[in-house]
């Protein structure tokens, strides 16, 4: 069954006087990838695309969670930085989704808020009571989809399996 992930970037680094494309991820942010890996990797297939904001904090959240589930394989043939996911709109990021993901069985995006708490509501028509109001650092949601023709579904056969946070399991 084809799936699409969506994860907002863990807790950033405030410490630090980088700008906001350049921020880190913070301790916090470093132990709730280690967990998101861990319990995502027992709910989904391996990925076989990535779509990533360039932002450091969301390239060290792929990093930390994605990295060691490819031991033999080059993930970075599987990822693309897109530079919508760090201040595009959810319609741009929508139409992303469908021209990428179109076709493969497990999509995986990684980005921010506030658009990706926008953008999760019009992924799935069914099962939309699990969806968070706000999508937390480091939150996942799974969505399970009965076809990959997203550009001709348009997202309406989708079902929200599962909303995943790092405070779930500690």
């Amino acid at each position: 069954m084809p799936q699409i992930i969506i994860i907002r970037h863990a807790k950033s680094d405030w410490s630090s006087f980088n700008s906001d494309f350049e921020r880190g991820l913070n301790e916090r942010g470093y132990r709730s990838c280690e967990i998101i890996s861990r319990e995502l990797k027992k709910k989904i297939n391996l990925p076989d695309k990535f779509l990533i904001s360039p932002a450091k904090r969301a390239q060290l959240t792929f990093e930390e969670i994605f990295f060691s589930w490819f031991q033999n394989k080059s993930i970075f043939q599987l990822t693309y930085n897109e530079e919508i996911l760090y201040g595009g709109s959810k319609i741009d990021i929508l139409n992303l989704i469908k021209q990428n993901f179109s076709g493969i069985q497990t999509g995986v995006v990684i980005g921010h808020n506030p658009v990706l708490s926008e953008l999760i509501n019009d992924m799935a028509f069914k099962n939309k009571k699990l969806l968070p109001y706000n999508l937390v650092t480091a939150g996942c949601i799974i969505f399970d989809y009965e076809s990959s023709d997203y550009v001709n579904s348009n997202f309406k056969d989708g079902v929200v399996k599962e909303y995943i946070f790092p405070r779930q399991f500690m």
